[in-house]
């Protein structure tokens, strides 16, 4: 499960753009790249995201899947009850505990995308705040070196290992900003639904 808190995390970000190009920059021809998705993963602020969305989905999804297993096991038997107590050459016709059995299956697997769901939007919450607090730290370095831009580092189809600025940026990064919110202001006043657990249908 804690693989899927770091995949949403750290999901490609090869369009984020940290420092635009100075208009009056043509003298240098320097290119500075960040591996933004080492940003994500080695930064404390990408850390801390990721172990508070596994803290607070974790124990909701590993219940969603367990549902999940349950219903799917439940259908397979109502699948087989079903073909045993239908003659040969004669087409099957639906029980109620087929239908109750198939109903309970898509609802559980609602439950569990609702929960993904949940978990990409937050941490797109904290990519987004950390790459606003890692722009300022981006731009800073290449004012000291004096460079025309700083790009992910994703986005380019080949660029000078010297010109990787990654580890300093985090380094940087890291004194300055360490613990991101999962929590958008506009679910701060109101608690988000998903995290709780429901029946699925059919229970």
């Amino acid at each position: 499960m804690t693989n899927m808190f770091k995949s949403a995390l750290f999901a490609a970000t090869a369009a984020v753009s940290l420092v635009a190009m100075p208009a009056m920059a043509a003298e240098s021809s320097a290119v500075l790249t960040v591996d933004v998705d080492q940003m994500f993963q080695n930064s404390a602020a990408g850390k801390s995201g990721s172990q508070q969305l596994s803290a607070k989905y974790n124990p909701v999804l590993q219940q969603r899947q367990a549902e999940l297993n349950s219903a799917i096991t439940a259908y397979n038997a109502a699948v087989t009850t079903l073909k045993a107590a239908t003659k040969p050459g004669a087409q099957p016709q639906p029980t109620p505990a087929f239908l109750q059995a198939r109903d309970r299956v898509q609802a559980a697997q609602d439950a569990v995308q609702e929960v993904e769901q949940g978990v990409n939007q937050l941490a797109g919450y904290v990519r987004s705040q950390i790459i606003d607090h890692a722009r300022p730290v981006a731009e800073q370095i290449r004012a000291e070196r004096k460079a025309t831009a700083v790009v992910a580092k994703d986005s380019t189809l080949a660029s000078d290992p010297a010109n990787d600025i990654t580890s300093t940026l985090v380094q940087r990064l890291d004194a300055s900003f360490t613990t991101p919110s999962i929590t958008p202001p506009q679910q701060a006043a109101t608690p988000a639904p998903s995290t709780s657990s429901k029946p699925t249908q059919g229970r």
